[in-house]
């Protein structure tokens, strides 16, 4: 007995050391800021990180170079990949929640004595027999346990199907970044070409004009010339001088945000693979097939149509709640109690549960998830409309730019016209050194709109093909090898200066819906960067009309 006494005060002093211990590790958990060196010490590791994953360059860079370096090496292309992966394996994981439970326990029970109790007499309340225990103090048990429930694997299944969908939303994201991430690299790359043809020159023309603004202060002070002849001289060096440093520094961010893009090291020199001749105009822009490629490729829409698939799912999920809940259960025990006859057996059984809450809030709870599917559709709706003005508006910038860049072409011969004459004359002795530095400033600022509005042409086609959703690569493309991936992209950059589309012609078996009859779904894939295409400027007027399913 004393024996048994010490074994229970014992057990008594371990749980209460237990108790102890978890109540001030629950008191410790609050959260605490990070201290600074902790801060330095992860920022220099990502820094060292960063640096070390930068790969440089290998001759000349090409626009299909850039793009295929930033799709393979920046940092946003590769979350948006792996984004597409976290979806698919949660798809795997949610079509692993359709399974049946199943599992396995087991356990050690040590009391400090015996389970003994008494029995009374329902009728008569008198005892009946004496203490007794069927239970051991000490013995082992284990199980292994199977359910299903079809409620439960029903709503696994539309679950499932839930996660499908987000990870089709994460491919059209992904489509997204890649559009995103070629419009910027576009950009950067042609402003940064300008840079390289014309920072050199820009610098020395700076560093003269600033000499001359010098010197007609100087004279100003000395009263060698009219004062408003002075000032008005002053006013145009100055203006030319804002201008020129407003641009160059436009240019260096650019080269600073093109290597960004593509990975490589903001000190490293890049030699562009400039191409001298002007944007080729697409001509006259078919803008109702453009909307109808733009309401079908653009990635934001698939979007929304798969996301009001998810919340369609929701509805179903909603409406099996309201059901009974249909479950089997079975299992295998084992229990090495001496005092049972049978240590080991098996059990099976069927039940059935309603929740009766369930029952009252259904209603309500299906009305919410119908109102998500109504709110997805009109967003797609609010959506398409934008997307249409989008297209509109880029077409219109497109147009803009072709324009100005003729506008800026005339103008740079004209003010190299201008420079040459006023060379030749200050070499004469026939004007003055001051005119011929304004000239050649004049001449420069000409060149640098010239340069900055074929870039901006560029960007403005980019732009255009991005209002369209029209994809340079698909989202599951290839981007290991980088010079597989970059045949691909200046193979699609080819199309696209030859103003080639994909054909979204309905194959030759599906009949167009007439009035009155059901509309046929038609998948549309993403596309292929490659023939059979449609020119932009071209129409066509018997092309049918898809419905999205």
């Amino acid at each position: 007995m004393t024996h048994q006494l010490i074994r229970g005060k014992l057990r008594l002093a371990s749980c209460a050391a237990l108790s102890t211990v978890m109540l001030l590790a629950g008191c410790g958990m609050r959260p605490k800021p990070m201290p600074l060196a902790d801060h330095i010490k992860r920022a220099d590791a990502d820094h060292a990180t960063i640096e070390a994953r930068y790969l440089p360059l290998d001759g000349d860079l090409t626009l299909g170079t850039a793009i295929a370096r930033a799709l393979k090496f920046n940092y946003d292309s590769q979350v948006a990949k792996l984004e597409i992966n976290q979806q698919e394996k949660q798809l795997d994981l949610a079509l692993m929640q359709m399974l049946p439970h199943l599992a396995a326990d087991a356990g050690y029970t040590d009391r400090s004595n015996n389970n003994a109790a008494e029995s009374i007499d329902e009728f008569s309340n008198q005892r009946s027999l004496d203490y007794s225990y069927s239970e051991m103090p000490s013995h082992g048990s284990g199980d292994i346990s199977f359910s299903w429930n079809a409620m439960d694997a029903g709503i696994s299944y539309f679950s499932a199907r839930q996660q499908a969908f987000r990870a089709l939303i994460a491919v059209e994201r992904r489509r997204r970044a890649i559009n995103d991430l070629v419009k910027a690299v576009t950009t950067n790359y042609w402003e940064a070409a300008a840079a390289q043809v014309m920072l050199p020159r820009l610098d020395p023309i700076i560093h003269d004009a600033e000499t001359m603004l010098a010197a007609s202060q100087d004279a100003g002070n000395a009263h060698l010339q009219s004062p408003l002849t002075l000032l008005d001289y002053q006013q145009n060096i100055i203006q030319i001088l804002g201008e020129m440093r407003r641009i160059k520094d436009e240019l260096v961010g650019a080269q600073i945000q093109l290597a960004s893009l593509i990975n490589v090291p903001q000190d490293e020199k890049l030699n562009l693979a400039t191409h001298p001749q002007d944007v080729q105009p697409l001509g006259n822009l078919d803008i109702p097939t453009l909307e109808r490629m733009g309401l079908v490729m653009r990635p934001e829409l698939r979007m929304e149509v798969y996301q009001q698939k998810v919340d369609r799912q929701d509805v179903y999920k909603e409406i099996l709640k309201m059901m009974p809940g249909i479950g089997a259960i079975g299992n295998g025990n084992f229990d090495s109690n001496a005092l049972l006859y049978h240590h080991i057996w098996g059990q099976i059984g069927v039940r059935a549960t309603v929740n009766l809450i369930n029952m009252i809030q259904g209603p309500r709870a299906i009305a919410v998830a119908k109102g998500n599917v109504k709110l997805s559709e009109m967003r797609r709706l609010a959506l398409s409309v934008a997307i249409l003005a989008q297209i509109n508006l880029s077409a219109q910038k497109y147009v803009t730019a072709v324009d100005f860049l003729k506008s800026s072409r005339q103008i740079n011969d004209v003010s190299l016209q201008m420079e040459q004459l006023a060379v030749s004359a200050s070499a004469a002795g026939a004007q003055s050194e001051a005119n011929r530095v304004r000239h050649q400033m004049a001449a420069l600022l000409g060149q640098l709109e010239y340069s900055r509005s074929l870039a901006h042409t560029h960007q403005a086609l980019a732009n255009l093909y991005a209002s369209i959703g029209v994809d340079l690569v698909p989202a599951n493309a290839d981007i290991q090898d980088l010079r597989h991936l970059t045949a691909q992209v200046e193979h699609s950059i080819a199309l696209w200066e030859n103003g080639r589309l994909p054909d979204l012609t309905l194959p030759d078996n599906v009949r167009k819906p007439d009035a009155g009859t059901s509309t046929v779904p038609v998948a549309v894939p993403v596309p292929q960067a490659a023939p059979p295409s449609t020119p932009v400027a071209q129409t066509d007027a018997a092309q049918p009309a898809v419905t999205p399913g």
